[in-house]
């Protein structure tokens, strides 16, 4: 086991659904002889590789799926210049094969935790924190989760459908604020960045601190 977490596996892309314009969801088939493997904790990641215009590239990305049964899927938006974001959001089909590390990271939550937990993300932030949350409400009635999701606008929310979805499932465990900076909205708590006073005035509103359990933050580099 120790030895397949340091190696690649020859993975087959299973599917591509579009996410927003410049982002996608990629699922992968793991073969049953490697199912335990790829088995994984909410939050961890996978390193992913491809030759690209002759050259081996690599890129790790966040697991994004349901860890208590759902496909090994990852989230990929364009960043500009990106080679591999480039590749997967344009030239990547289902059929292809990528080369996949099993998965690793201590960015995690463990399923089966009772209490309030809030995640903060931003843009592709996302993905690692999906996975938390549909693992970790699907585990347990004890939990509760509060969202608060950054994005430019409402066309750039990665995974708004899941998201969604797990809102109208779990709908008194499961809140969910979006924060839009490139977007009117008619409350303005909810426009702008998400900032150190954004969250103090949060904080003082819409989430009491004093009932939360742990938090988790995670956003895209820059």
């Amino acid at each position: 086991m120790a030895d397949d977490l340091l190696r690649f596996h020859e993975l087959t892309v299973a599917a591509i659904d579009p996410l927003t314009d410049d982002a996608v969801g990629i699922t992968l088939d793991v073969p049953p002889d490697l199912a335990d493997s790829f088995r994984w904790t909410p939050g961890q990641h996978v390193t992913v590789r491809a030759e690209i215009g002759g050259e081996d590239i690599r890129r790790s990305y966040s697991i994004c799926a349901d860890a208590s049964g759902g496909d090994l899927r990852i989230g990929v938006k364009r960043i500009p210049g990106g080679a591999f974001s480039t590749f997967a959001t344009t030239d990547l089909s289902a059929g292809d094969r990528l080369d996949v590390m099993p998965p690793v990271g201590e960015f995690t939550h463990a399923p089966g935790q009772a209490g309030h937990f809030v995640a903060i993300a931003a843009g592709s932030g996302i993905t690692p924190v999906l996975s938390m949350i549909a693992t970790s409400l699907g585990s347990s009635d004890d939990v509760q989760w509060t969202l608060l999701y950054g994005n430019r606008s409402s066309r750039s929310i990665m995974f708004l459908e899941e998201l969604e979805a797990l809102k109208d499932r779990f709908t008194a465990r499961f809140q969910m604020l979006h924060v839009l900076s490139r977007e009117p909205h008619q409350v303005p708590l909810f426009q702008g960045r998400i900032d150190a006073g954004k969250l103090r005035s949060l904080l003082g509103t819409l989430i009491d601190p004093t009932t939360i359990e742990g938090w988790y933050l995670c956003g895209p580099l820059g």
